[in-house]
């Protein structure tokens, strides 16, 4: 049970943890169940069969890919940590369902930003016309970028700064929680600070002395 026990701490740590660590987690925790079923235990080895066919079940659109997590998927694949390097060596079509999924998202962050950049109100007349290379060109720009940031080894989230499209997708996948676990902690200091004895707290102070509170302990 221990790779299961480290997994479960591994998602609910709170420093540096993002959404896009469930994926990875969990086909870490299932190759480390098959490791313990390759050493043959003699009394416990009728217990991983079970514990690999229960994950298998309940995360089964993980391990598929399936486009219905296509947003953990995503949120794993413009993490520095992890950019395509959880996904099988073997697995070629995987690999580049995946890759493709990473440049259509980065061409519509592209396109839309270049849309919101242009003003009806201030264009001249050659600006005004729009061609169909420019689309040729958001699909370069998103193709390079996605590829560069791939193929970049460094692991740390500051490399994202020369990456602004990357930047911005990894901002809007990663900003879910991986467990409610922190949002419980959070309760428990509410309790600790509307006391008895301070019943006359205003809504506004509470929620700011349970904010100072949160963010001292998160420091």
């Amino acid at each position: 049970m221990k790779p299961i026990a480290c997994a479960l701490d591994h998602l609910q740590s709170e420093s540096n943890f993002y959404y896009g660590h469930l994926i990875p987690t969990l086909f870490s925790l299932k190759s480390r169940l098959l490791i313990l079923k390759e050493q043959h235990l003699r009394y416990t080895f009728t217990f991983i069969d079970p514990l690999i066919t229960s994950l298998e079940k309940r995360f089964k659109l993980y391990f598929d890919l399936s486009p219905e997590v296509d947003e953990a998927i995503l949120a794993s694949c413009f993490h520095p940590t992890f950019k395509l390097r959880w996904i099988p060596e073997h697995d070629e079509i995987m690999k580049n369902r995946v890759k493709n999924l990473c440049i259509n998202i980065a061409e519509k962050y592209i396109e839309n930003s270049s849309h919101t950049e242009l003003s009806v109100d201030n264009v001249d007349d050659e600006d005004f016309l729009i061609f169909s290379s420019q689309e040729q060109c958001f699909d370069s720009r998103a193709n390079l970028e996605v590829v560069q940031f791939f193929n970049n080894k460094n692991k740390a989230l500051t490399c994202l700064d020369s990456y602004p499209t990357i930047k911005k997708i990894f901002i809007r996948y990663n900003t879910s929680l991986l467990s409610s676990a922190p949002v419980e902690r959070l309760f428990s200091f509410a309790g600790f600070i509307h006391a008895p004895n301070r019943s006359n707290l205003s809504n506004t102070n509470f929620e700011k002395l349970v904010f100072l509170k949160g963010n001292d302990i998160y420091r």
